[in-house]
Parts: C-alpha cells; structure tokens; sequence
C-alpha cells in the first residue's frame, strides 16, 4: 500500500481488494454504462483472473474512489481495462493520477503495445498518454455470446 498526497487529500493505492472495496467496486460498476449489471461473483472471478489492478482509497473512510485493471502477456500487449473514478472525486485530477500510476507500473511500462478502448469523447483524455485511434487497417470486433 502507497500513500499519496492529491489535492489536498491523501490517498492509499492498494494492489488488492477487502471485501467491502469489492461491493464499493460493484457499486460503482452499476453507475456506468459498460459495467451497469455486473454482480459480485462476476467481479470476484474478474479479480482473481490475473494481471495488476490499481484502487485507490480514501483511508479516512476506506472508499474506493477509483479503480482500473490491467491484462497483460507482460511482453507484446497489455488492455487496460475499467477505468474508472467515483463520481464525487470526478474534476480533480484523479483519473489522471491513476492513469499516470497504471502506465508507470513496473508491469506494463516496457509492454510493446498498452491498449484501451473508450467512447469518442474521452480520446482526448487518453491521448495524454499516447494513445491514439489512428490504427490504419484495425478494426474493433466484438462477439457475444
């Protein structure tokens, strides 16, 4: 655990969850348009899949204020996934804290490619970091089961 001073506020960075940061976590799941519906069961296999996640908590009542996972073959790729900041620390530079916290980690900084997907109007966030849309000839593909 990392303490670290933001705006004023210190924050803890935690590598793990207690359960009571995974109902916080799924709580925050169901405010967002890609993670609306998830349930416990779900969020603890997605935990203990593998690959480092990053929570940041305000120690002063253990909440889970933001949140991202990461996968990776440690070599060739990594996906950022769930990125994600509880509404009432939105604006204060906390997302930008734990994006620069998950691109800087030990796990992923030499990774070849570190990839995310967002909505349209998130790409300029992103792009502080590099990240671009320009990937002439990909395309995004998704099957469902």
């Amino acid at each position: 655990m990392n303490s670290i001073s933001h705006d004023g506020n210190r924050i803890e960075l935690r590598r793990s969850l207690t359960d009571s940061h995974i109902d916080q976590l799924v709580a925050l799941f169901q405010g967002e348009w890609w993670t609306k519906g998830r349930i416990r069961s779900d969020v603890e296999k997605i935990l203990q899949s593998g690959g480092p996640i990053f929570a940041f908590i305000d120690p002063g009542d253990d909440e889970l204020i933001a949140f991202a996972r990461v996968l990776t073959d440690g070599v060739y790729k990594a996906i950022i996934f769930d990125i994600i900041v509880k509404s009432t620390w939105r604006n204060t530079g906390l997302g930008g804290l734990l994006m620069e916290t998950v691109m800087n980690d030990s796990s992923i900084v030499n990774v070849t490619h570190r990839e995310l997907y967002c909505l349209e109007e998130m790409v300029p966030f992103y792009e502080k970091w590099g990240f671009t849309s320009s990937l002439s000839g990909l395309h995004f593909m998704r099957k469902t089961s």
